[in-house]
């Protein structure tokens, strides 16, 4: 069969029911920095304030401009040269320390992301004018600009003009403050971390070009056709026409490209060479061939070793050359114009993709690929728009999230479980749950196929769901993140109510819980092996106690959608099923001796951060067993500023610490101290809490070179980023005290869907001074249909006293609820009577004070 995808007509994918939300904020045109340094090096203290009119002379004398935002931005960066010529180089990271390498905090070789891959670009200056990326920077705090040659070139005005919308967190629709100031400041994290990672629609504009001549790529990480996945023996055929420094491309590659990656040089011409270009890495004339993400080290994950094929002849710039790539079982075989330039000792399978390396840019056309009787069975001109679909690299169709801001860029649906409540409690921008909900299920696989019901757990920005049958299981892996996804619809629901939106969709939510429900071992009770045989909360281990409660509490929370439907037979079901697995775990995997449940049936003796937390939250822990759990086992897991991940864990100072699992653990202890079990729980929990609030995310508040004003992707025990450079230090996955520090230390959340019944609930442990410091707390929650719950509470830990003050909006109704709101209070300066709650008129503000 002959892909001609130059005759295929492609509609435009449909999600009416997604409209942009209103502006937040009076955004700035640019983002500016706050503060430079010109030196000989890159400098990270006793900066000088910068201002717009500053101009700064490059020179032999002082040839680095650096450039501190203070916290993370987005966008393009920009400079204005006032003066001179020669070559600058822009360098770019989140963490200072980026500045002294190569590649900066770079570069990201996972997925294109629609950024730029690279974190170093380098100019030709030839006068006056504006200087601006092309490709996107997808997070950073610090910059540098670098001359590089023996000249001295005068500029001004940098910048990075926006490519998301950040507005400070006093402005936003949500708020929450605290007496004890780090709260505030952890509450803001995630404030900014869910802005720089959720995109509106077509703000990511495609990194490829197409042009009469074929697609004009910029260096970049490889875009790969999803059309060739799982094939070998191949001939891939193109035309290609080198702009500047090279043209590069992929075969026999897998979805997350890893394989053969190809990079032809040119003669480099003195008028198009950049002098920093590293001929040892990429001499000219020749053939290079890397087996791994890239030719490079993605910062501290390695590739394999290069290999060079030195070229006989000048490859000249701005010509046109016909490349030929013939797989085998022997090896590749790689012509240049018909003549054998290489022969390539990689044997693998996979697809075609095309990217230069940095600085490289290149045209690339003609496509052509041929399988081993000589059949062709696949062309493409790279002329038309839909190349940009097949490769993922259009422009987002939708709004949609991210799982970080400057990588992986890819649309986690596990990770959206702390985003989506985020984004509720603070930009209340909902329209990026839907378009996460919209998109993911418009990947769902049909019924009939072997993995039907599946959602994709990994799409790319730019990726197209008209390929689904081509990513999968790529796109779909890790099984437990099916499950994060029936959580992230049911938050939905009960944070908005709406109905009309997810009643369509109900019929594929249903699809997705049956293709789980597959996965239930019949021995057992307990999710075993599944279609990719790995999940998030277990690793490749079945019988698991985190991905089994996990399941439980995903059905819990699907039950009230299902019963707002009217579908109360799923509603039953999901009962029945979520109390048949809290049985099984209950019945197998208690560990008395441990103090709490085994991570598996495979190992009962070890346990784990997501087992606890899981079963905690879908209610399978009694308060008999969330005591031993909190007072014995979870003290164990402390080492130094948080909690490892499992007993089976190592301690030491490269133990990566995630504030995605401690996310879900917050909760779990800010409910059970909620309920109030015992004073043994309440103690364990006080201190596990504190652990969290007091050391564990104020590492991510330093001002240090680390600092960037978002929640970051892990942690080292010494309060460094857990990843080194690699780490995204703007990750809405480490944002979970967001919206916990308004639903439980605030206390306000939905008692009815869409908060048409609120409830405001102060914790009586946290009144009582549990928390050394917090005594008082306030907030703005924003509510779906318009409006906002402001509320407070305050203690005079000396007296006593206690003043709650409360206001929703006028078509909603709230409940003050509180073990000591009884007895006699002043309710709005009336003596009255109290029985532990107190209902509050919408429209109405409320104030009660009384004494503890």
């Amino acid at each position: 069969m002959l892909l001609s995808l130059r005759k295929i007509v492609v509609p435009a994918l449909a999600f009416a029911s997604i409209s942009q939300a209103a502006v937040l904020c009076d955004s700035p045109e640019s983002f500016l920095p706050v503060s430079y340094a010109l030196s000989t090096t890159p400098v990270d203290s006793g900066l000088a304030a910068h201002s717009t009119q500053r101009k700064y002379a490059l020179s032999k004398h002082a040839p680095v401009l650096t450039l501190d935002y203070e916290v993370d931005v987005a966008g393009f960066p920009y400079l204005d040269i006032v003066s001179g010529t020669g070559q600058i180089e822009l360098k770019y990271t989140e963490d200072f320390d980026g500045l002294n390498q190569i590649y900066g905090d770079g570069p990201w070789t996972f997925v294109v992301g629609l950024a730029n891959s690279f974190r170093t670009e380098t100019f030709n200056i030839t006068g006056p004018g504006r200087v601006k990326s092309t490709l996107l920077q997808g997070a950073q705090r610090w910059e540098t600009i670098t001359l590089l040659t023996d000249d001295t070139i005068v500029v001004s005005n940098p910048g990075v003009e926006p490519s998301v919308e950040v507005c400070p967190t006093e402005t936003l629709p949500g708020s929450f403050s605290a007496s004890i100031q780090n709260y505030t400041e952890i509450w803001g994290l995630g404030a900014r971390a869910v802005q720089l990672a959720c995109f509106d629609k077509e703000s990511q504009p495609s990194t490829w070009k197409i042009t009469a001549n074929g697609a004009y790529i910029q260096g970049q990480q490889p875009a790969n056709s999803p059309l060739g996945y799982g094939m070998s023996e191949y001939t891939l055929e193109f035309m290609t026409k080198i702009v500047r420094g090279g043209t590069g491309w992929r075969v026999l590659s897998s979805a997350v490209s890893s394989g053969p990656y190809m990079i032809l040089t040119s003669n480099y011409p003195d008028h198009s060479t950049f002098v920093n270009i590293n001929t040892t890495l990429l001499p000219p004339n020749t053939l290079i061939v890397g087996n791994g993400p890239s030719i490079v080290n993605q910062t501290s994950l390695t590739t394999g070793a290069n290999l060079y094929y030195p070229i006989s002849t000048k490859i000249l710039e701005d010509t046109w050359y016909n490349i030929t790539i013939a797989t085998g079982t022997a090896g590749i075989d790689v012509y240049i114009n018909s003549t054998l330039s290489a022969t390539v000792p990689l044997v693998s399978t996979g697809t075609w993709g095309f990217g230069p390396f940095m600085d490289q840019i290149a045209y690339v056309k003609d496509v052509q690929v041929t399988v081993s009787n000589g059949t062709v069975i696949y062309q493409n001109d790279m002329k038309s728009d839909h190349t940009l679909a097949e490769y993922g690299v259009q422009s987002n169709t939708v709004p949609i999230c991210v799982d970080g801001g400057k990588r992986d860029r890819a649309i986690w649906v596990g990770d959206f479980v702390h985003t989506a409540r985020v984004l509720a409690a603070t930009t209340n921008r909902v329209e990026f749950i839907r378009g996460v909900i919209e998109s993911s299920l418009s990947w769902q696989l049909p019924a009939g196929d072997e993995a039907s019901g599946l959602v994709a757990t990994r799409a790319s920005l730019g990726d197209d769901n008209r390929y689904k049958d081509h990513y999968y299981v790529t796109n779909y892996g890790i099984t437990d993140y099916q499950i994060f996804f029936m959580l992230v619809v049911g938050d939905y629901y009960t944070l908005t109510n709406d109905l009309a939106f997810l009643t369509p969709y109900w019929s594929q939510v249903q699809a997705l819980v049956s293709r789980i429900e597959t996965y239930l071992d019949p021995n057992s009770g307990l999710l075993g092996d599944s279609y990719d045989n790995y999940y998030f909360t277990a690793g490749p281990v079945p019988n698991a106690t985190a991905p089994a409660a996990l399941f439980a509490y995903a059905l819990r929370k699907l039950i009230p959608l299902a019963e707002a439907i009217g579908d109360t037979a799923s509603a039953s079901a999901y009962s029945s099923t979520a109390q048949s697995i809290a049985d099984a775990i209950n019945d197998l995997l208690w560990n008395p001796t441990a103090g709490t449940y085994g991570v598996a049936l495979s190992d009962v003796n070890d346990y784990s951060l997501t087992a606890i937390s899981f079963t905690i939250l879908a209610e399978i822990m009694n308060a008999t067993q969330i005591e031993s759990t909190l007072a014995t086992a979870l003290p164990k897991l402390f080492y130094i500023t948080g909690y490892k991940d499992s007993s089976s864990i190592t301690s030491s100072l490269t133990t990566q610490l995630s504030p995605n699992t401690q996310g879900f653990l917050l909760e779990a202890l800010l409910i059970s101290l909620k309920n109030d079990y015992s004073s043994t729980t309440t103690s364990a929990a006080l201190t596990a809490i504190s652990n969290l609030l007091n050391v564990y995310w104020p590492q991510m508040l330093s001002t240090s070179r680390y600092y960037t004003g978002a929640s970051w992707e892990y942690v080292f025990p010494d309060g460094s980023p857990g990843l080194e450079l690699f780490t995204s230090l703007a990750h809405p996955w480490g944002s979970a005290p967001t919206y916990l520090l308004t639903q439980y230390v605030l206390g306000v959340g939905p008692k009815s869907a869409g908060y048409e019944q609120w409830s405001f609930e102060p914790i009586p442990a946290l009144l009582r001074g549990g928390l050394e410091g917090l005594s008082w707390a306030e907030g703005v929650v924003p509510t779906p249909n318009g409006g906002a719950i402001k509320a407070s509470w305050k203690v005079n830990q000396s007296t006593g006293q206690v003043k709650i003050t409360a206001q929703g909006p006028a078509h909603t109704t709230g409940v003050i609820t509180s073990t000591v709101l009884m007895g006699t209070w002043i309710v709005d300066g009336v003596r009255k009577t109290l029985n532990g709650s107190y209902t509050v008129t919408g429209g109405k503000q409320v104030v009660l004070v009384g004494t503890i």
